[in-house]
């Protein structure tokens, strides 16, 4: 059987009103969701989320994403490597 390794990077533009994540909302969210202090970390996590297809009206931890003035755009993406994985060489005991 192959076994590849492939890197793809993609080019994502993410919108949103930072006035919405407020300490309030950051402390909430840090209690259900992931430990987020900055608004930089949400912005990875939105883009990473767009990336997948998974940045929907309704996003888990936002909610309706409208509300926040969340927007994710795909600009672009490329395959940045790929490699063929080489099975481990030697005796296994």
């Amino acid at each position: 059987m192959a076994k590849y390794r492939v890197g793809v990077l993609f080019d994502i533009e993410i919108e949103l009103d930072e006035k919405k994540f407020d300490e309030a909302f950051m402390a909430e969210f840090r209690e259900s969701f992931y430990r987020f202090y900055e608004i930089t970390d949400h912005v990875e996590h939105l883009a990473q989320l767009e990336a997948r297809g998974l940045l929907e009206d309704f996003t888990e931890g936002y909610g309706p994403i409208k509300d926040f003035g969340i927007k994710g755009k795909t600009l672009g993406w490329d395959f940045e490597s790929l490699h063929p994985v080489e099975p481990a060489t030697g005796s296994q005991a």
